[in-house]
């Protein structure tokens, strides 16, 4: 089986290298079409101006805040607190964020190189994520020991500039929640000071403090609350592991915390330049992967954004070229997995993405399979058990080994037509063209 496997990936891999160097007939951009992407390194930080002004009558700001006072206002937060009946109560959504810095003082030149935003509702059920590296523009990431961030890691990340539309709309319309809130908002502020951006006061809620009023704790760090509350902190000193844990404490919190918390004010909205969004792709990380028992791709997928914009060709080439290499001999080992983690990472890839250049790959197999129109017992055992590696088992129960009634290996109870052969690109759950089984209606 191990030979027929080799061969069958072998067929794989020449399939795709020649697939790649046919040429391209030229195309001429579409009118709206968005021009490539300028490497980070030729960037220049983004100063488009804030739509709305910081209001004039704000209350007084604190600066240097210690901690999140209930009702105070720092640098960039206005921090919400026990109710009076007065104020504004707030029922979602709710934008989490963490970030990643070089040091503790962006007084002192210290800069965010890892920011994540899940927006949740009320209930802790997550809308959105969106997680990046961030380039410090020279400034080295620090203490590589506690964040695991590497100053080669974020070379070619998009400058906080580059990324700042995409950070306002994910805080538009929202109040803010994070652990210790007033270090994300010294360096937030910095940040958008940097890149001559304004906003009014953004109101806020600190996850520690709450966790102070709900929980009976030796000490209320992130880690603490979270092993109390049962819910796994997988990636600790992770932006995006942080925001997932605090989102998932916080409905928890809510819950127990009387009276409502009120704010001062409403959350702000239209924060950010819409024709912006987008314009740079993140650069995700997956750290700490582990093969546990589900194996190593299903390890990289959970520790990656859920989703992110679609992946630029050169990019999932270079994803594709990767997961060959790292199939030939027919299983996923700890260096491959965090070279997989790499190469999504680059092209800014979520989960989605990533799940759905492995169910290319998978159908390149099933083509290369079908090459010769039989379908062996043994080379269904193969594209199983790749399915599985690739953390998609059942991709390919869709399929049987050749009978003389059914020539080309489709199980009998599958409804479909033949006459496009079995080179078309199709589901692998209802075996309809055009879409893979991730999207697919029928298991959605």
């Amino acid at each position: 089986m191990e030979v027929t496997f080799v061969l069958l990936v072998l067929a794989v891999a020449f399939w795709w290298v020649a697939r790649r160097r046919k040429p391209k007939k030229p195309n001429a951009s579409p009118p709206n079409s968005k021009a490539a992407p300028v490497p980070a390194a030729e960037r220049s930080p983004a100063t488009f101006t804030s739509p709305r002004p910081v209001e004039a009558d704000a209350v007084p700001v604190r600066r240097g805040m210690r901690f999140a006072e209930p009702g105070g206002v720092g640098e960039l937060f206005s921090y919400g607190g026990p109710g009076s009946g007065r104020g504004y109560v707030h029922d979602g959504p709710f934008a989490v964020i963490d970030v990643e810095t070089t040091g503790f003082s962006p007084g002192r030149g210290d800069r965010v190189i890892e920011l994540a935003i899940a927006r949740v509702d009320r209930n802790g059920r997550i809308e959105d994520e969106y997680a990046t590296l961030l380039n410090p523009e020279g400034r080295d990431t620090g203490a590589v020991f506690v964040h695991g961030i590497s100053n080669d890691a974020v070379r070619g990340a998009p400058l906080f500039g580059d990324v700042a539309a995409d950070i306002l709309a994910r805080l538009d319309g929202a109040v803010i929640v994070a652990h210790n809130a007033v270090f994300e908002e010294r360096f937030l502020a910095a940040e958008l000071a940097r890149i001559g951006l304004e906003t009014p006061p953004l109101p806020a809620l600190c996850s520690l403090w709450l966790g102070q009023q709900t929980f009976d704790t030796p000490n209320h760090k992130l880690g603490t609350l979270a092993e109390h509350a049962g819910i796994p902190l997988v990636d600790a000193h992770a932006a995006l592991g942080d925001v997932r844990a605090t989102a998932a404490l916080l409905p928890r919190m809510l819950e127990r915390y009387r009276p409502a918390i009120e704010f001062g004010h409403d959350p702000a909205r239209g924060l950010f330049d819409p024709f912006r969004l987008g314009a740079v792709p993140p650069m995700t990380r997956a750290s700490s992967l582990r093969k546990g028992a589900d194996g190593w791709m299903s390890s990289l997928l959970s520790r990656l954004p859920i989703s992110t914009s679609d992946v630029a060709d050169a990019a999932a080439t270079e994803y594709l070229d990767v997961l060959t290499l790292a199939l030939a001999d027919g299983k996923i080992v700890g260096d491959e997995a965090k070279a997989l983690s790499k190469a999504a990472g680059r092209g800014g890839m979520g989960a989605e993405q990533v799940r759905g250049l492995n169910e290319r790959f998978l159908e390149m197999m099933r083509e290369a399979a079908f090459s010769d129109q039989i379908l062996t017992v043994e080379e269904l055992a193969i594209l199983k058990r790749t399915a599985t590696i690739l953390a998609a088992p059942g991709y390919f129960d869709d399929l049987a080994p050749t009978t003389a009634s059914v020539p080309i290996g489709l199980a009998p109870s599958v409804n479909t037509a033949l006459s496009d052969g079995p080179r078309v690109r199709k589901c692998g759950h209802c075996r309809t063209p055009g879409h893979y089984r991730s999207k697919c209606p029928d298991l959605n």
